[in-house]
This record gives C-alpha cells, sequence and structure tokens, in this order.
C-alpha cells in the first residue's frame, strides 16, 4: 500500500487547462535578456527561466489597462535595487504601493510606452477579482551577482496582453541549444544480411555489397537523412541536400513456409550490415546549412578499414575490395551475433 493509493489517480500532479495550453506556451517561450535600469542600478531580465523562484518574497500587484497581475518578488532583489524599506514593514498598505509605484517610475513608464496603456501599483488586497490560473519564472540578474528567480502570476486576460507585449517587442531566443550536436555517420557501402547468414561469418570471410556509384559514399543522420557525397582524404564533399530517407523502403526477405517456428522466423529476419568509413558531428546550424558542394570535415579514424555496424552497433571491423565490377568487404574481427 502506498500513502497515494486513497487519492485520486495523478491528483498530486501539476493541472493545466487544456484550453490555455497555447498560451502557456508562449509565455515559456525562451527570449534573449533585455537589460534594464531601476533606480539606478543597471540589471537583466531573463524571461521563462530555469532558475527556480524562492518560495517565500513580497507579492507586488500590478495594473495594466484593466489587466491585473501579481509579482512574487525575493526581498534580496528589494534590497539590492535599494526600493522603499516600507515592503519590508507593511507591503499591503497604500502608503507601500505609491512609494513602490514611485521608486518603479522608470520602468513604469517604458511598459506604458510599449502597452500603450496605464500601468500602477495596487493594494494586493484589492484584486483578488481575477483568477490568476497562469505563470512564468523570470531570472533577475543585478551586475554580477548570481541571478535570482521571480515568478509572475497572470490572469488569462493579462496572460494574453503579457504574451503580446513579448511576441512584439522581445528578441526570441536561439531554438537550438548551443551545445547540442548530431552525430552522422559516413557510409560507404551495405548489405542485407540475416541473422542466421551473419551468425556463419567469420574473421576472413568477404560478403558482396549492394551496388552504389563508384566512389560515392552517403552521409546519414541516424535514419532520417542522407545525402550522397566524395571522399577526399578527411574531407567529405557534399554532392546534394541532405534529404529525408525513405523509411518504407523495401529489403529483400525470404518467404516463410507454412507452419515454420518462431526460431527459424527470426533467423530469417533481415538486417543491414553497413560499413562505416567515418563520423562527424555537427549542430542544428551546421546541418541546415549544408548543400550540394559543402565540405565536411571528418573525426580521424584510429584504424584503417571500416567499422561494421548493424542496428547502429558496430559489430567488427573490416576493409573494402574489389569483387569483379562491383565492391565487397572482407572480415578482419566480428563479433557472435
Amino acid at each position: 500500500m502506498t500513502c497515494r493509493e486513497n487519492e485520486p489517480e495523478l491528483a498530486w500532479l501539476e493541472w493545466h487547462d487544456p484550453h490555455l495550453l497555447a498560451l502557456h506556451n508562449r509565455l515559456q517561450r525562451r527570449r534573449e535578456t533585455s537589460q534594464l535600469e531601476c533606480a539606478g542600478h543597471a540589471f537583466g531580465v531573463q524571461w521563462a527561466s530555469a532558475v527556480q523562484p524562492l518560495e517565500t518574497g513580497i507579492e507586488i500587484a500590478l495594473q495594466v489597462g484593466e489587466n491585473r497581475l501579481r509579482l512574487n518578488l525575493p526581498v534580496q532583489v528589494w534590497q539590492a535595487l535599494s526600493l522603499p524599506d516600507c515592503v519590508m514593514i507593511d507591503p499591503q498598505s497604500l502608503a507601500c504601493s505609491m512609494l513602490l509605484e514611485w521608486a518603479l517610475l522608470p520602468l513604469i513608464e517604458r511598459v506604458e510606452q510599449l502597452a500603450e496603456l496605464p500601468v500602477s501599483v495596487i493594494e494586493p488586497a484589492g484584486f483578488i477579482t481575477q483568477p490568476l490560473t497562469l505563470n512564468t519564472t523570470l531570472a533577475v540578474q543585478i551586475g554580477q551577482a548570481q541571478p535570482v528567480g521571480l515568478s509572475l502570476h497572470m490572469s488569462q486576460a493579462s496572460a494574453e496582453l503579457v504574451a503580446d507585449l513579448l511576441d512584439r517587442h522581445a528578441t526570441p531566443a536561439s531554438a537550438e541549444p548551443p551545445l547540442l550536436h548530431l552525430p552522422l555517420a559516413v557510409e560507404r557501402g551495405e548489405a542485407w544480411l540475416n541473422i542466421s547468414e551473419l551468425r556463419s561469418l567469420n574473421p576472413g570471410d568477404v560478403v558482396m555489397l549492394e551496388q552504389w556509384p563508384e566512389g560515392q559514399l552517403r552521409l546519414v543522420l541516424d535514419a532520417h537523412l542522407q545525402a550522397r557525397a566524395e571522399l577526399d582524404g578527411n574531407t567529405l564533399k557534399l554532392l546534394e541536400q541532405p534529404i529525408a530517407m525513405n523509411s518504407m523502403k523495401e529489403h529483400p526477405m525470404t518467404a516463410t513456409a507454412k507452419g515454420q517456428g518462431l526460431d527459424s522466423t527470426l533467423d530469417e529476419l533481415p538486417l543491414k550490415l553497413v560499413c562505416q568509413v567515418g563520423s562527424v558531428e555537427m549542430s542544428l546550424a551546421q546541418l541546415r546549412e549544408l548543400g550540394a558542394g559543402s565540405l565536411v570535415q571528418l573525426t580521424p579514424q584510429l584504424h584503417d578499414g571500416v567499422d561494421l555496424m548493424v542496428n547502429g552497433r558496430r559489430i567488427g571491423q573490416g576493409q573494402l575490395v574489389k569483387i569483379g565490377d562491383g565492391l565487397g568487404v572482407r572480415l578482419l574481427s566480428f563479433a557472435t551475433v
């Protein structure tokens, strides 16, 4: 028995209104850091930040036109910006709201200019009329200090206003993580073999490869993209832009006899043996720029010959050989399948 056994199924999970998902995702879209100034202090604000906001903070109620928002700000942010001390004493009072509005006037005027609506700091107790069902996290960095997370809570109407302002005035951050690199393989040939045939192979055996145009290779991203290419040393020259692979391409299959057992059927399962002559890692941005004539520097191989790959796994090494007018591979080492 678990402590959640009597709870409704998945009751502890965070809940989202399905009708507001598109709006929620607009608020969570990453933006370039905005550089602002308040009370003589320069600071940066990053929208949809991964920095977790503190659970405790000072609630500030804002009104933009007819829309209301609540900002939950950590105490250290107020102290760093030298904002009115009344926030620490009675942040719910009208006097505190007026002092904050005066202190935040440069920021308020900038928002008013962008939104073309009046902006004011109001008493938090006076705006429980609109349910604040949407939120996003901001990270504030003052000088060289560590970024501090704070949360912005909005009604549907105020969230639509904020999302519209962000779409118009905040530059989207790069959609591609700069550290994300994708591995691409350079293939020289392939052969379809069933499991029984693979099991029968030994070092020294020669396998005939499917006929490819002479001197051509293939740059492959997993089983999704491919491009024909030519190799000159460790440099690959593309002959075309990478295109989507046909995942429905037919491959040789042996007819299964009626009443054949499962083991026998599995032994006839076709697998593709690929000869890989190199590899390279590229970012999404670099991948998008590839086209006919592009040059790609390959990662140097640690050995001569080719890697023998099945289902993306290296199972041995081989050496390319001529077989008549075609191409084959001689097995130098081979793992038991």
